[in-house]
């Protein structure tokens, strides 16, 4: 489970900016904490099954989306995908002068396995200029070890790390490639595993909805997963019966009745010429869900809410704030403009974040758990009033109009 992401100085992101799942002291009156939060281990910390983010357009949701991304591919791929020399693909806040030619930040620190493990580093476009990783024990007092450290160009690391030792030692590791991408890329254990923990992270946005389409449609033909999708469906009420594939085509099957309502068969849609977008956009996502749910990952999600009916958004949110659907603590993070969430009495306070740009375009990131409120309080229409910030400021759109 992941108890925090940090990043700076990446796209609209100049300062720190930090979501947790960490939850607070806080009381809520009216949802039970068993559902939505998890104990870590032996500690005293205690993490939330989900977050959801909202904010003005052009706030930032998505950069968040996409900082985690980057964070992931990085991680993933530095080694194998970029040649000796080739830049670093990073994108650095560009309003102010200050942070030109500084590097973007990012960290993430999770917990698997009782082991909570804090990784990070810093990238320019032209190297890594900074990474680390600490592990520890989910024991209370337990301290942190550093198992390595890097910067401009020195890497300091601990005895038993030795495979990672080797590496450096060797001059295995490029400048525009981490240390951690180069040792998993040789099977060393510890890589493996933050390597399999970003693995069972996924990340989806909209401009992403043709490669989810065709990645759950690779796992129709599978009669297990095939049945799940459909009752996925049921759950939606969607009206479809089942779905099968016809020459190589998915199609919908739904029921057919007379005038007087007797059933009398069942009749086939080509899916994606007659489906509605909303149910094209809840099946692509059945199979990051089930998968999600299944393996106790990460979902993030942008714009979550696109497409969908918000009851249909609220019982899919259910889905992982629940134990019993969700029993592995998959979690989920999202981005979304329904402001309807805030009343459905979903969500803890410190569940709930904020984006909203300063006054020369930076993101900001913080917590309604950061306001003195009543857990019972309106927060859809205190956050509608701007109570909260991160809502538009609208001009006349008459002078626009009459101009």
């Amino acid at each position: 489970m992941i108890l925090q992401f940090s990043v700076s100085n990446h796209l609209s992101f100049k300062d720190p900016c930090v979501l947790s799942l960490v939850a607070t002291t806080l009381k809520e009156t009216n949802i039970d904490d068993a559902d939505v939060m998890v104990d870590v281990g032996g500690s005293n910390v205690r993490l939330m099954k989900s977050a959801v983010v909202l904010g003005a357009n052009a706030s930032g949701k998505s950069n968040l989306i996409k900082s985690v991304r980057f964070f992931k591919w990085f991680a993933v791929n530095s080694f194998k995908a970029l040649q000796a020399n080739e830049d670093i693909m990073v994108d650095s806040f560009k309003l102010c002068k200050d942070n030109m030619g500084e590097p973007s930040a990012f960290e993430v620190v999770f917990v698997e396995d009782n082991i909570i493990y804090r990784y990070g580093f810093e990238v320019d476009a032209h190297k890594v200029r900074a990474e680390w990783l600490y592990l520890k024990n989910c024991k209370k007092r337990a301290k942190e070890v550093e198992y390595f450290y890097r910067e401009d160009g020195q890497i300091s690391v601990h005895p038993k790390y030795a495979q990672a030792a080797d590496l450096v030692r060797q001059n295995m590791v490029r400048d525009n490639a981490l240390l951690l991408s180069t040792a998993a890329q040789f099977n060393d254990v510890l890589a493996s595993r933050v390597m399999g923990w970003l693995a069972a992270t996924d990340i989806i946005s909209c401009s992403d909805e043709e490669e989810i389409w065709q990645r759950t449609m690779r796992h129709i033909n599978d009669e297990h997963t095939r049945r799940r999708i459909v009752e996925f469906s049921k759950y939606a009420d969607l009206g479809i019966e089942d779905i099968d594939t016809i020459d190589g085509r998915l199609v919908s099957r739904h029921a057919m009745y007379d005038a007087v309502g007797s059933r009398m068969g069942e009749t086939v849609f080509p899916f994606t010429d007659k489906e509605s977008e909303g149910t094209k956009k809840y099946f692509s996502l059945a199979f990051p869900i089930m998968h999600a749910l299944d393996t106790g990952g990460r979902l993030f999600i942008d714009e979550f809410d696109s497409k969908l009916h918000p009851l249909l958004t609220e019982r899919i949110i259910s889905l992982f704030n629940s134990k019993d659907t969700n029993p592995h603590n998959a979690q989920l993070i999202f981005t979304t403009h329904d402001t309807n969430l805030l009343s459905a009495g979903m969500f803890r306070r410190d569940q709930v974040w904020f984006t909203e740009k300063d006054r020369y375009g930076a993101t900001r990131l913080y917590s309604l758990a950061e306001y003195k409120v009543r857990s019972n309080a309106p927060f859809e229409e205190e956050y509608m009033q701007g109570r909260y910030g991160a809502t538009p400021v609208i001009g006349n759109i008459n002078r626009v109009i009459n101009c």
